[in-house]
Order: C-alpha cells, then sequence, then structure tokens
C-alpha cells in the first residue's frame, strides 16, 4: 500500500492457531449509495509493445496492453476518506466474480485500530488515464481476526474486496487462487510472477517481474527476489509456467525487503484458504478455488456459459497473453 508519506507493515509473528477460529474477521460495509459500474474512461496509451524500463537493476517490465488475459484480472485499488479524497494506493487481483485478493494492511490501520478507507474503488486493468473496463465501489471490505488481533502480523497480511456483481469480470475476468504443495511450488518450472501497480513507476502503470522459482518455500511464506516496490503490496503471487500451473495464485506479496535479502509474501495453504472462504462467507461473494490432489472441476470460458454469478462461477476465461514475455531470466 502507499499512503500520504508512510507504508503500514506488520512486525513477523508466527502463525498459531488457525485464523478465524474465534470469528470470521472483520468486516466494513460502506453505506453510501452505490453508483454501480463507471463506465470506461480514456483511450489506450500510446507506445510501442515491447516497451521496458531497466533502471540500474530494476528488472520489472511495463504491461504493453492491460487488457490482455491475465493482466486485466490486475486491479488498481484506490482508497478514499470520508471527504472523497485518495488517500492511499493499493494494487488487487480478482480471484472470482466478485472478490479481490489484496494485502491485510490495505484495509486496516494497525496503528490506529481502524479501517484505512471509507470507500474503495476497484479499476481492473487500468493504464495510465485509460479504464477499459470501468470501475466500481467496493461494498465491502474483510480483513481476518488474527490481522487485528495481532497488531499486523506479517504471517496474517491478507484481506479480501467485494464488489456489488460481477460486472468487472465479465470482461476482465479472474485467477483461480490454489493450494499447492511444496513440490510443486519449487519446480524448476513454476516461474513465479508479480503484477501491480508500483508507484516509483509512471502513475497509474502496471508493471510486472517474474523469476523461474522461489528462493525459498516455507510452512507460511514464500521467498524471492522479484522486484517490487511500494503500491504493489496486495498483488498476487502467481505461475508462468506452461503446464498444469499456468495462472494460479499461490501468495499475496506483502513484504519488501527494503535493502539486502529476499522479498516475501503469505503462503496459500488450506488455512489461508478457509479463512479467505469464511470471509467470503459473511460478505456473500465467490472464491475460485484448487486444490492440488482433489478432484478437478472443469472450468468453462465465460464467453461460452451462463454470466458468472456470486452463487455459480464459471471459472476463469481462457489465457491470452505471451506470459513468457513477464520472464527476464
Amino acid at each position: 500500500m502507499v499512503s500520504l508519506g508512510f507504508a503500514l507493515l506488520g512486525a513477523g509473528l508466527a502463525r498459531g492457531e488457525s485464523p478465524g477460529a474465534e470469528g470470521n474477521g472483520r468486516v466494513f460495509h460502506d453505506l453510501t449509495p452505490n453508483e454501480g459500474w463507471l463506465a470506461p474512461v480514456g483511450e489506450r496509451p500510446l507506445r510501442p509493445a515491447t516497451a521496458q524500463t531497466v533502471i540500474g537493476e530494476d528488472e520489472r517490465i511495463r504491461i504493453p496492453d492491460t487488457t490482455i488475459y491475465p493482466f486485466s484480472a490486475v486491479a488498481y485499488l484506490e482508497l478514499f476518506n470520508a471527504a472523497g479524497e485518495v488517500i492511499a494506493l493499493c494494487s488487487g487481483t480478482f480471484i472470482g466474480p466478485d472478490a479481490l485478493l489484496t494485502a491485510g494492511h490495505c484495509l486496516w490501520d494497525t496503528a490506529n485500530r481502524r479501517w484505512n478507507a471509507e470507500r474503495i474503488r476497484v479499476v481492473p486493468a487500468k493504464d495510465e488515464g485509460f479504464e477499459p473496463y470501468g470501475s466500481q465501489f467496493a461494498t465491502d471490505w474483510w480483513v481476518p481476526d488474527g490481522f487485528v488481533d495481532t497488531d499486523g502480523g506479517v504471517d496474517f497480511d491478507w484481506g479480501l474486496v467485494r464488489l456489488p456483481d460481477d460486472r468487472l469480470t465479465r470482461q476482465a475476468s479472474w485467477l483461480p487462487i490454489a493450494v499447492l504443495g511444496t513440490a510443486s511450488l519449487q519446480s524448476a518450472r513454476f516461474t513465479p510472477a508479480i503484477v501491480g501497480y508500483p508507484v516509483d513507476k509512471p502513475a497509474q502503470t502496471m508493471w510486472g517481474h517474474s523469476r523461474r522459482a522461489f528462493t525459498g518455500v516455507e510452512a507460511y511464506r514464500l521467498f524471492y527476489d522479484i522486484d517490487t516496490s511500494a503500491g504493489q503490496s496486495g498483488s498476487a503471487i502467481w505461475s508462468l509456467d506452461q503446464g498444469a500451473t499456468l495462472g494460479y495464485v499461490v501468495g499475496i506479496h506483502t513484504q519488501g525487503a527494503g535493502g539486502p535479502g529476499d522479498n516475501s509474501g503469505s503462503r496459500i495453504d488450506q488455512e489461508l484458504l478457509n479463512d479467505l472462504l469464511a470471509g467470503c462467507a459473511v460478505m456473500a461473494c465467490t472464491i475460485d478455488s484448487i486444490v492440488e490432489g482433489a478432484p478437478a472441476t472443469p472450468a468453462t470460458s465465460p464467453t461460452a456459459a451462463p454470466t458468472p454469478t456470486p452463487q455459480t462461477p464459471s471459472g476463469p476465461r481462457p489465457f491470452w497473453a505471451a506470459l513468457p514475455a513477464l520472464s527476464r531470466d
């Protein structure tokens, strides 16, 4: 998250008992009359499709066309105060027809023990002034009890944002949450990627970076030398592997190293998935999830199936992106 002059980071605490064991987390419900869908604005910025910027050791690549799936499922989050002023920015990723995954510290102010925002505007695939699918204001957002109770413990740093309907994902679609075993995550082909909206790049532009493998896989955390900066908090960690795990969200980027060392994020395990499902149960939203080894449910394209609803998600649409273009290895 980027706030005016400061970023919120939680102290590292080990995850002990199951998140949400004493409740179903904290939910903020926006009582402001919802405007519904806000129409697309602007035009796509004109630049070569191969445009990229390298500064020193920075290897992030600007996404040349944010409307190509899966980049279309990455969203720019604007956080507003009660006066209607933008006070913070974050990244999020659609993981269902009406649900976005982000970092807990994007939503909850641990220092003051209150919500960061009174309103949140969600803009998928934003590229400067270009908002190809329009935008919506969230109706609800949620963080787990563990994040509040530990004053921002890094091992509970995740949250959900709920939209009023599936208007945006009819075009932008979403990525599935996946619980994968350590062997799959440590595969030399996994190729983890992080895509979001860093504030050290031109304003409101989407950037991504990937590596061939994680530098470390632990029970609750993933470590990587993928370049990130403020503003990318809440970005999903997902796979570029051209095999079975392509596009699977396996973590949430939450921690920059701030110097020598690796960046890290929360690993999606069954415990974390259960917590997200509990959050969506409270807010009446839907998550598309996959558990390695569990019986698979065939996914169908929204273009060939009924419009997704909070009760019957039809699955993400097929990949259309040349995903290896993100890799600099």
